[in-house]
């Protein structure tokens, strides 16, 4: 699978390719150590062509908040191109201005691993951030990234990847208890994706079942003590 387990799209085909420095995400799912995601990755997809413009997500769905996990939107930018001269690599050219500004995982120390989710979309040419939505890309906490995307009109997806991240800094012997893994959703079908200038994509639902990993006795957690 190119996205996370628990994350709201599912059986994405293309895998787009994320680096960390000289660290290739590869497998999708790479445990990375916290300090080597500080700075934005470079990222690059061979199925990406110059004919058009792109719309990049990067969102953490294992949040714990209030005895659940949410979603936090770590990544938003839009006017993604390719970079001049590297047609061949695929090479993406990233635009520093971002509706939300790369922000880096840093879960809470002691908690599970957190999945961090790359996707990249066709941009419309009208493409906006919908209105509903300007708050939270300020405040990042609680973003829907399956409304974000049917508000802004978004086609399926050319290429995603995932990373995973934890935080051990500091760790001892007291246990801090959060809340159990997000479970596991139903794929969400992601069909052809056409961009333009480019063949259709074809992208195959993966299986899904829901399944939770353990019960944990919650506790309120505050939004700034975690994945900011």
């Amino acid at each position: 699978a190119q996205t996370a387990p628990g994350f709201p799209l599912q059986g994405v085909s293309q895998t787009l390719n994320v680096s960390y420095g000289s660290n290739v995400v590869s497998p999708p799912g790479e445990l990375i150590p916290r300090p080597e995601v500080a700075n934005p990755p470079t990222i690059s997809s061979p199925t990406f062509t110059p004919a058009g413009k792109a719309v990049l997500f990067m969102v953490d769905t294992d949040v714990p908040r209030n005895g659940t996990r949410i979603q936090l939107l770590h990544w938003l930018v839009s006017n993604v191109t390719l970079s001049a001269g590297n047609g061949t690599s695929g090479a993406l050219s990233i635009p520093s201005t971002a509706e939300a500004t790369y922000r880096q995982p840093s879960p809470p120390v002691g908690d599970i691993p957190h999945h961090y989710t790359f996707v990249l979309y066709p941009q419309p040419a009208d493409f906006a951030v919908p209105a509903q939505f300007t708050d939270i890309l300020q405040t990042r906490a609680g973003f829907n990234f399956s409304a974000f995307v049917a508000a802004a009109g978004l086609s399926n997806p050319l290429a995603a990847n995932y990373i995973q991240v934890q935080n051990l800094t500091g760790v001892s012997g007291t246990a801090t208890t959060f809340p159990p893994p997000a479970p596991t959703v139903s794929p969400t079908s992601s069909g052809p994706a056409q961009f333009p200038g480019a063949a259709a994509r074809t992208a195959a639902l993966g299986g899904g079942k829901l399944m939770w990993a353990g019960v944990a006795t919650a506790m309120v957690v505050g939004v700034a003590a975690f994945a900011l």
